[in-house]
């Protein structure tokens, strides 16, 4: 594994933990969190994970699946068209895997992904082979995409 994909709504000259901009530890999980950079030796998953981090800044994100082509986003609140999905900026990183950033594999037993990786490392500007903007309009095209609403279902006497 000699390249690394990131997925972000930002365009940078060096890549950092979500936790080097909020300052504010977040825990998503038991092997996830805001003190990890995250990328994939799989350019799709890349692209998907960045799409989603940027859905879920933008819009009231619950949950999102991701499974080959099959994409589902669950929201609460107003739901966006698939339009609205589509004018959002996504930009993939080819990243170096350099020994000095001790990229660790994941292990997240809820996704099931076995080729994500993470890093407290920052990745400077010379580890970042190329940054492109994704083309989101044809990127989706090639998706089969779900927009659901959470849906509240209240039981009792």
């Amino acid at each position: 594994m000699h390249i690394l994909y990131h997925g972000s709504g930002y365009l940078q000259d060096e890549l950092k933990p979500g936790i080097h901009y909020t300052g504010v530890k977040v825990e998503w999980d038991k092997t996830e969190s805001n003190e990890w950079l995250y990328a994939s030796s799989v350019m799709e998953e890349a692209i998907a994970q960045g799409f989603c981090s940027v859905v879920e800044k933008t819009f009231q994100l619950c949950r999102f699946q991701s499974h080959g082509s099959e994409l589902v986003f669950v929201f609460d609140g107003k739901l966006p068209s698939l339009e609205d999905l589509s004018k959002l900026d996504v930009f993939l990183y080819n990243i170096r895997n350099l020994p000095e950033h001790k990229w660790v594999r994941v292990n997240n037993l809820h996704n099931g992904m076995d080729n994500e990786f993470k890093t407290t490392s920052v990745i400077e500007k010379h580890a970042i082979i190329k940054s492109e903007k994704i083309d989101l309009k044809k990127w989706l095209s090639r998706k089969n995409v779900s927009i659901k609403h959470k849906r509240i279902i209240v039981t009792g006497k």
